[in-house]
């Protein structure tokens, strides 16, 4: 009698479905350009940018339902960012390393460099982080 394989299931760094990784993303990083913007502005409620950006961070890190695998994935890819959050939300300081990224871009922007260089700069980091909770990539 031949032994039996049995089939291991493929690591999966979230338990949500491709589309709504990209739409979590996306719409985290719209949301910290968003609260730039109305800082800047002067609007109401906008004085404390930094706070929301991490209570939201907060936020999509448990929407993002984050399994053992991706936790510990993003435990060693941004060790330094997920020190910050402690070992219980690697994935708030994987939304605090998008928050920073985009920030920069934008600010790259804003000093003179060209928009149609910078946007798509922004658009493979979202790409990029998507393709890495979905599991299309490592």
């Amino acid at each position: 009698m031949g032994a039996t394989e049995i089939p291991v299931a493929k690591r999966r760094p979230t338990l949500l479905n491709a589309a709504e990784v990209a739409q979590l993303v996306r719409q985290f990083a719209a949301r910290v350009l968003f609260l730039r913007a109305a800082f800047h502005a002067g609007e109401p409620g906008a004085d404390r940018p930094l706070e929301t950006i991490e209570h939201e961070a907060r936020s999509f890190s448990a929407a993002l339902s984050l399994t053992p695998h991706g936790r510990a994935y993003w435990m060693v890819a941004l060790p330094e960012q997920v020190k910050e959050f402690g070992v219980v939300d690697p994935g708030a300081g994987l939304f605090m390393w998008i928050a920073g990224q985009t920030v920069q871009m934008m600010q790259a922007i804003e000093d003179g460099e060209p928009e149609a260089e910078i946007k798509p700069q922004i658009e493979r980091m979202l790409n990029d982080i998507i393709a890495r909770l979905t599991a299309a990539k490592y």
